[in-house]
């Protein structure tokens, strides 16, 4: 017999279903109790705190068992429970609730009057554990998408973005899309349900465990029907140390030397799902919001920060970046944040403030650090404006790190180590094999690789003259800035992440 003391592995157990599930998931995740075997009138449920006793009473007030814990590792605990109510397995027993619901129905009811009388309709057990399951797997989009099942039929598509890559998790019958699409419509109180041809956008505040996950919903009419993305926004996530991105410790230290400045502009570049707004947001939390006025503007606002100032775009109000800004410089700031430079109106107003004594951070969408000093002046901003206010740009990619609990060490081919510079000591790379901890995929996290390029003298010299990327890149280089391939040369090396993986990011042979 285990006592509360002994950990055992849940590899042991045969979890039944329907006994994980006699405990409402908002119950399980609230106390971190997994109920996974009954016999006779004990019920066994695997925890990480065995002497949560007020846990135990609540447990046996529900199900009337006496209740015996059994202490687990935190990660097969997790693991565990996000398996026994994970979105593919909620869908079909939905699917099945749904089927049985309409061949009990005596009469064709439209996909609106169905919606209205939602509080018992399985699409919103479905549809609730599509999102809650988002949420638990750290996903940053949700796709549902309809198209053709390869048989004939049609039927919707669910996926997750993890990581940065889309991994299936479910399928729908198409019979069901209408109701899946309205319920998520409806959720949103803005968009029309019975609007289908026209592209709309909405925001959903869907509770989890205590807290609100802001959810940006966009439709879109394709060939097979609506497609529905959900961006994923956990405000209440922690945010990163700038010390903790994934930067060398040369680049770490010039990055701060950029943010000690009492005035002038840092540009991070990269594109869209980078990890861009990250670095800026751990930026930020390296200064000191006790003595400064630090403002942001973003679209949309994805962390919250206490002790910051955060606005958020409303363009059909006519609150845009440009006019934010304006309304910021009036506001007596110190640091400015705008989410993104994306036209000459407000790559001018964001200059000006870097240039009058502000500390400025933005985006820009370019394909490497220098590429940005040139995308300032093709967006029409004088070479003297640009090369006096920007201090620093970062270009940034994120790769994903090998999983720890999967990883093994493998000889490849001559050709890779020469490929990416591997020291002649160097004969093994890193790999992860795949396990339940990582989807199989033999990943998990992320990090990021940088270029990191300062605008010295020199450099800022060869601005005037209006020189190419090319040109000002290969400066760059000689003064020593590290390209992204070489810093994804470097993550190989020290085991962070494998070659496919970089190569699936960078060009390995780029310099």
């Amino acid at each position: 017999m285990n006592t509360p003391s002994t950990q055992v592995s849940l590899s042991n157990y045969q979890i039944d279903r329907s006994i994980a599930q006699i405990l409402p998931e908002e119950t399980v995740r609230r106390l971190g109790m997994l109920p996974i075997k009954i016999e006779g009138e004990q019920l066994q449920v695997a925890t990480t705190a065995p002497v949560n006793l007020p846990g135990i009473d609540e447990i046996k007030l529900v199900t009337g068992l006496k209740v015996k814990p059994i202490t687990v590792a935190k990660r097969e605990l997790e693991y565990a429970i996000n398996e026994q109510f994970s979105a593919g397995q909620t869908s079909k027993q939905s699917i099945v609730d749904m089927t049985f619901q309409e061949v009990g129905t005596s009469r064709t009811v439209s996909s609106q009057e169905s919606m209205l009388d939602i509080d018992e309709a399985p699409v919103v057990a479905l549809v609730n554990s599509i999102l809650r399951g988002a949420i638990n797997d750290k996903a940053s989009d949700i796709h549902l998408e309809p198209q053709s099942s390869g048989l004939g039929g049609l039927e919707m598509r669910v996926r997750y973005r993890i990581n940065g890559l889309l991994h299936d998790v479910t399928t729908v019958p198409k019979n069901i899309e209408p109701s899946i699409v309205s319920r998520i419509k409806l959720m949103t109180n803005t968009m029309d349900i019975t609007e289908k041809r026209r592209s709309q956008d909405g925001h959903i505040a869907f509770p989890i465990e205590g807290k609100l996950v802001d959810m940006r919903i966009s439709s879109v009419l394709t060939t097979n029907g609506e497609k529905i993305v959900i961006r994923v926004l956990d405000k209440d996530t922690n945010l990163v140390d700038l010390v903790h991105l994934g930067f060398s410790k040369e680049q770490h230290n010039l990055v701060k030397s950029f943010i000690s400045h009492p005035y002038g502009m840092m540009l991070v570049t990269g594109p869209t799902g980078s990890g861009k707004s990250t670095t800026l947001y751990a930026a930020i939390k390296e200064l000191d919001s006790l003595t400064r006025n630090i403002i942001t503007v973003e679209n949309p606002v994805e962390f919250h920060m206490s002790g910051i100032s955060q606005i958020e775009v409303m363009p059909s109000i006519g609150l845009t970046f440009a006019s934010a800004l304006r309304t910021i410089l009036r506001q007596d700031p110190d640091v400015i944040m705008i989410g993104e430079i994306r036209d000459k109106v407000t790559a001018e107003i964001a200059i000006q403030a870097a240039l009058t004594g502000h500390l400025v951070f933005s985006t820009l969408h370019t394909n490497d650090a220098p590429g940005a000093v040139v995308r300032l002046l093709d967006m029409g901003i004088q070479p003297f404006l640009t090369a006096s206010a920007v201090i620093g740009v970062v270009s940034q990619r994120l790769v994903r790190t090998i999983c720890p609990e999967c990883k093994v060490f493998y000889r490849p081919a001559p050709e890779v180590l020469k490929m990416i510079e591997a020291p002649p000591d160097v004969t093994q790379l890193a790999r992860g094999e795949g396990c339940d901890f990582c989807r199989n995929t033999g990943y998990k996290g992320r990090t990021g690789i940088y270029e990191v390029f300062e605008l010295d003298y020199d450099v800022r010299r060869l601005i005037l003259t209006q020189a190419s990327t090319s040109e000002i890149r290969k400066l760059a280089l000689e003064k020593g800035m590290k390209s992204l391939s070489r810093m994804g040369k470097e993550k190989i090396l020290e085991g962070v992440s494998t070659v496919e993986e970089v190569e699936r990011i960078v060009y390995l042979a780029e310099e």
